[in-house]
Parts: C-alpha cells; sequence; structure tokens
C-alpha cells in the first residue's frame, strides 16, 4: 500500500532569523483508492536531534510550530517528514530546506 505520495510544503515566514517563530505547514495528497486515513505526521530535523509529531489541521494538513533557537547558526537545514496511516503504515519521506539568516 502507498500512502500519501505527493505532499506540498509551506513555511511561515519563508525565511527565519534566530528568534523567531516559524510555522511549517504540509498537506498529504491522496494515494491508492481515493486516499487512506492519515493518523499522524511526523518530522525530524536528523542534524540537531530534533523529533516531533506534528499537530493535525485537516484530514491530510499537519503543522509544526517552532521558535528558532538564538544559537541556531544561519544556514540551510533539511526537514524531514512523512506520514503514518491508521494501520501503522508510514509514507514515503518529503524533504524540505529551511533557511536561517542571521
Amino acid at each position: 500500500m502507498s500512502i500519501a505520495n505527493e505532499a506540498k510544503v509551506t513555511f511561515d515566514p519563508e525565511i527565519g532569523r534566530r528568534g523567531e517563530r516559524v510555522k511549517l505547514q504540509i498537506e498529504y495528497g491522496a494515494a491508492g483508492n481515493g486516499g487512506e486515513t492519515l493518523e499522524r505526521s511526523i518530522m525530524r530535523i536528523s542534524d540537531y536531534g530534533i523529533y516531533d509529531a506534528m499537530k493535525r489541521e485537516g484530514d491530510r494538513l499537519f503543522s509544526w510550530s517552532y521558535v528558532i533557537p538564538w544559537e541556531a547558526p544561519p544556514g540551510v537545514y533539511d526537514i524531514e517528514m512523512y506520514a503514518i496511516d491508521t494501520q501503522g503504515n508510514k509514507g514515503p519521506i518529503t524533504t524540505a530546506h529551511y533557511q536561517i539568516k542571521a
């Protein structure tokens, strides 16, 4: 079974600064026969040990909000997300890139 093989990722703001709150949203597309029910979405920033469940905002829409630490070095960060359906099946990983400016 394939689940949520397409996803749209947005950030607000599009580019962050230290001390600022950023909101990440992901909307998963339907897969298979009309799409399966998604139980949750997980996000991670592996290089920094951040791993968290995202907040459900709709059937296929999830978000995560975070204040960028003051000590975060400027640069581009890889953020990985994936959905898990009600049967425990893990979908493909979606990777987005987020820039933090000084």
